[in-house]
């Protein structure tokens, strides 16, 4: 009996961590749910401040793209703290001053503070994203990181859902500050939580080697990866495809295809649920069947994509709404649920020692699209027509599933 006692022992080691690395991707995923409804949130709460205070249409939009300017201008330094110092500490701490931040929000009435103080709370978000894909990276091996990463991402959503539903409804019965208290509250609460229970999987290897590893030296590495260009790229015309259906498919559809704005908003919250689920059924898949390689989810979600798309621009002056509520289902399985498998095609391009930094890298690329995607489309819709604009998206894409496809060709060569 006792010659098998050690053998237990490690079994019994290896049971614990199993389910110990589940309950911690359940705490990152609502680390990241509450710093989703924070920044989400702020969306339903302009349009109370735009009625309550007189804004203009341009003025409340501003506040929307102050949060998303934040992470912008922190990731790239938030992802090589994440690789020298760990996940724990910086996880927490950007969740708990984003919630502290954001609760000075209540104490002000003044537009330009408003809008420095929403700055400031995006430049905390900024730990969220990369954060919470280096907790999958460092405790799920890689047959299990698509269905991690997966149900990760669908933090965001859920957070966005939360917001939509709680925020309206405390502002209008309680007044718009008891809004930001709730978000505030359950922002810091999901900082803390992750700070009591997250804990490293392991001593981090070549520890004194990552502290005196040079930032600089280490994006310069990261810049001259050529092998990771056409997934930076995927993720940057994704993104793009991602946020014009967030912005526009509802007008689109309510508009130019006289839905009228009720089916309009449906037909979105539909496509946002189906990306909810394409973001872990994707990475799964990639898991289970494709052994892990994540550029074969993303080819199908390019191509998947640039079917959608087309069937947008020869959609007739009047469809009928069950032609619209399958095409969204698989717009948004396909244009939103890319995202996880994306980062983790990223995060396993990255020079060792250097995942954080080398998502952070990817993520900021891809926000300059967040940022700029809406303006840039709907600029082109008013200026030609929304079939124009379908279709110059249409082509990025087919440009960008022609680069993955060299990729995958030299890297089989």
């Amino acid at each position: 009996m006792q010659l098998h006692s050690p053998m237990r022992h490690e079994q019994s080691e290896a049971q614990a961590s199993y389910s110990y690395r589940w309950l911690i991707l359940a705490v990152a995923t609502w680390a990241q749910a509450t710093a989703t409804l924070v920044t989400y949130g702020v969306g339903p709460l302009a349009a109370i401040w735009q009625k309550q205070w007189g804004l203009t249409a341009a003025q409340a939009g501003l506040l929307v793209s102050a949060v998303q300017v934040g992470p912008l201008l922190s990731m790239l330094l938030i992802g090589h703290a994440l690789d020298r110092y760990g996940e724990r500490w910086l996880v927490s701490l950007g969740a708990c001053m984003l919630g502290m931040t954001f609760f000075l929000v209540s104490y002000t009435t003044d537009y330009l503070l408003l809008l420095l103080l929403l700055g400031i709370v995006g430049i905390w978000y900024g730990t969220a994203q990369p954060g919470g894909s280096k907790v999958i990276l460092r405790w799920f091996p890689k047959k299990e990181r698509g269905l991690a990463m997966g149900i990760r991402q669908a933090g965001i959503p859920i957070g966005g859902a939360i917001g939509g539903t709680l925020l309206p409804y405390l502002s209008l019965h309680f007044g718009w500050p008891s809004a930001v208290y709730a978000q505030s509250v359950l922002a810091v609460a999901g900082g803390l939580l992750f700070l009591a229970l997250y804990r490293e999987p392991q001593v981090l290897p070549d520890l004194q080697q990552q502290t005196n590893s040079c930032f600089s030296q280490k994006i310069k590495e990261i810049t001259r990866n050529r092998k990771a260009v056409p997934i930076l790229c995927t993720g940057v015309i994704m993104v793009t495809l991602q946020m014009v259906l967030v912005g526009h498919l509802m007008l689109f559809f309510g508009n130019e295809k006289k839905t009228g704005l009720v089916i309009a908003g449906q037909l979105l919250s539909t496509a946002l649920i189906s990306g909810m689920v394409g973001r872990i059924v994707l990475a799964h898949i990639s898991d289970r069947w494709w052994g892990g390689n994540r550029e074969s989810a993303l080819h199908l979600s390019i191509w998947a994509s640039v079917f959608g798309v087309t069937a947008l621009i020869f959609l007739p002056d009047v469809p009928p709404v069950w032609l619209l509520f399958v095409l969204s289902v698989w717009l948004g399985f396909f244009g939103i649920g890319w995202f996880s498998s994306f980062l983790l095609a990223v995060a396993e391009q990255a020079p060792p020692q250097s995942e954080g930094l080398m998502v952070s890298y990817a993520l900021t690329l891809n926000q300059i699209a967040i940022i700029l995607a809406p303006a840039v489309f709907g600029w082109i819709a008013d200026l030609r027509s929304y079939s124009f604009a379908w279709s110059l998206l249409a082509l990025l894409l087919i440009g960008n599933g022609l680069l993955l496809a060299k990729k995958r060709k030299e890297d089989m060569g």
